[in-house]
């Protein structure tokens, strides 16, 4: 059994090996993914509540954090590598 679980871990980092290389990437794509869960499932929830917004309202509010932890993410991870890029490269981003 711990075969299978070796042999699958092994199977999904190598999948993952071009994503992980590249942090910036792996943001991106959970942004994209948190987002498109996101607009499918109030898709879904139109279309099975009908007329009623209320559910409709409810899940759009209480997911809504997810997509914004994901999009803060990517924020972070441009904004670290954009400082990481003037350090190496000495401009300080001053005007004086």
């Amino acid at each position: 059994m711990k075969a299978i679980f070796r042999s699958a871990e092994q199977v999904v980092e190598k999948a993952l090996a071009p994503v992980a290389v590249h942090p910036l990437l792996a943001r991106t794509l959970q942004l994209m993914l948190a987002v498109a869960l996101y607009a499918g499932g109030i898709a879904a929830l139109v279309a099975v509540s009908g007329d009623s917004r209320i559910p409709v309202l409810l899940f759009a509010v209480y997911f809504l954090p997810a997509v914004l932890r994901a999009w803060l993410r990517v924020y972070w991870q441009v904004r670290d590598e954009v400082r990481g890029w003037r350090r190496r490269h000495g401009r300080t981003g001053k005007a004086f």
